[in-house]
């Protein structure tokens, strides 16, 4: 078939397109269930910190994730209505296929439209430019300004025929972020994307990671190798000048299969279906143009293969279409909910992890430091204290002193080293007295050497349980926050195989 009849087949086909929609609200209200389990799976984590002192670092660390988590949330109905402006476009077009060309600065995206544009008018075909200012489609007689979208934060379309839209925006590596937060804001517009580099530097690893994104949304992509032109030298009127010329086949051949090799290989490491990226082909606007748009001149310059190539994304991109607001409000929960979500608290939570790491494994420490410091305290004052009562053998003193000095140390020596926690201790520490063990009778003599042992024993046993108790306390608490951490972790490992289930399923209509 030649170029011209290429392209008639083309627009008789495109005429053909009917924009008919499936019935999308059961799937459409399984995302919105999700999206609210999500959030009361979220604020059910208590993350219950009333065992800590306020000012503790862990404290501070889990206010934090609580903050991000409850602010995350928060920004959902606002990152969902900053989508309204894409879809408004997508509603003007709700009848047209709209294909979405982005690429690097000066990939030709412009000059490839306008060229489309030209061939459809020459066909009498209706061709109508506009651009989008303030969300609004404004309708023009200008051609697409080449270049203008990168200068300027505005997109520019043109629509081919009654059934096709072409959208060039400013590319996703324009120089400002601006231009490129414009592109990904619309880019949900389309239902297929033509992504343009030029045959210098095709497909360059930070347009392939974009083009990974783009798949993972799971609509058709077509890459187009632009420029695909050399300059030579030949002979004119006797003259040796230089003129422009295309590629030969077998260097564009190369170049195809060579962007084609790496895109799928940055797609399986992305663990993207590689069956979404359609072949490249590669063109030449300025040789095509150089010849007036003739029908050779077309096809040497790989507007045939193109056109065909264009057919082939129709059905395709018909099927996103159908499916569309559903996949829109898929990308939403996707990127904007759960992916941030991630993004936002992951770094938080493994400081927070980290912060809990340190406080058990100090805790270990503390408790045998505490138990040191308690018994130093209060074990050389105890043969002062048997000696003080020694001649009244008042052992019940004995007991109520010493278990108050005991109350007192762990009053002095918790202090500094579980500082971080609110910890209850009782005001006096009850020692059980011994019946068969007090002060003893020999030759005249009182003495206490068993009664010295035996309290030694019982003090050392009291700090045992005591320094137990306290690390209970603590140890409750930290695995507490341990808990609802793998809670929360938990939630979005489970919600993100949830919404994968659910994308699934609408991939299925």
């Amino acid at each position: 078939m030649t170029s011209g009849g290429q392209l008639q087949h083309f627009i008789e086909q495109t005429h053909q397109i009917t924009a008919s929609q499936s019935d999308l609200s059961s799937i459409l209200n399984h995302l919105q269930l999700w999206r609210q389990q999500l959030a009361h799976a979220l604020t059910g984590i208590s993350f219950d910190v009333n065992a800590l002192q306020p000012t503790s670092t862990l404290a501070k660390q889990v206010a934090l994730v609580k903050g991000q988590v409850a602010e995350q949330i928060q920004l959902w109905d606002v990152k969902w209505s900053e989508l309204a402006a894409a879809q408004s476009v997508a509603d003007a077009f709700s009848d047209k296929v709209m294909l979405l060309v982005f690429g690097k600065f000066n990939a030709g995206k412009s000059s490839l439209c306008n060229l489309l544009a030209e061939c459809f008018d020459r066909q009498g075909q209706d061709v109508r430019y506009f651009y989008v200012q303030n969300d609004q489609i404004h309708y023009t007689e200008t051609l697409l300004r080449e270049g203008a979208t990168e200068t300027t934060a505005q997109l520019q379309g043109v629509c081919l025929g009654e059934r096709l839209v072409l959208l060039d925006t400013p590319g996703l590596h324009s120089a400002t972020a601006e231009n490129a937060a414009l592109t990904q804001r619309f880019i949900d517009s389309a239902d297929g994307v033509l992504w343009l580099s030029s045959s210098t530097s095709p497909g360059q690893v930070q347009e392939l990671h974009a083009l990974a994104r783009e798949l993972k949304r799971h609509k058709p992509l077509f890459p187009i190798i632009t420029r695909s032109d050399q300059i030579e030298e030949d002979e004119v009127d006797g003259e040796i000048c230089t003129v422009l010329c295309n590629k030969p086949l077998s260097q564009r051949a190369l170049q195809e299969a060579d962007v084609k090799a790496r895109a799928e290989d940055k797609l399986r490491e992305m663990a993207v279906d590689v069956h979404l990226l359609k072949p490249p082909v590669s063109v030449s606007t300025q040789m095509a143009r150089q010849a007036d748009l003739d029908q050779k001149a077309m096809t040497d310059a790989g507007f045939e293969r193109l056109f065909a190539a264009l057919l082939d994304m129709i059905q395709p991109a018909l099927h996103y279409k159908q499916r569309k607001p559903a996949e829109v409000f898929l990308h939403h929960l996707q990127e904007q909910v759960l992916e941030t979500l991630v993004q936002e608290i992951q770094p938080t939570s493994d400081q927070l992890q980290t912060c809990l790491d340190h406080m058990q494994t100090d805790l270990l420490q503390q408790q045998r430091h505490i138990a040191e410091n308690v018994w130093k305290n209060v074990l050389p004052e105890l043969p002062q204290l048997l000696e003080l009562h020694a001649p009244t053998q008042a052992i019940d003193q004995v007991y109520v002193t010493l278990g108050q000095w005991l109350a007192d140390a762990f009053t002095q020596h918790i202090q500094q080293p579980l500082a971080d926690y609110r910890l209850q201790m009782p005001d006096q520490i009850t020692l059980e007295r011994n019946p068969n063990i007090g002060y003893e009778l020999i030759s005249d003599l009182v003495v206490h050497d068993r009664l010295y042992a035996e309290l030694c024993r019982q003090t050392n046993e009291t700090i045992k349980q005591n320094i137990e108790q306290l690390t209970n306390q603590c140890e409750k608490q930290l695995n507490s926050i341990e808990h609802d951490l793998q809670q929360l972790k938990n939630v979005m490992i489970s919600s993100g195989h949830d919404l994968n289930r659910l994308a699934s399923d609408l991939r299925q209509y």
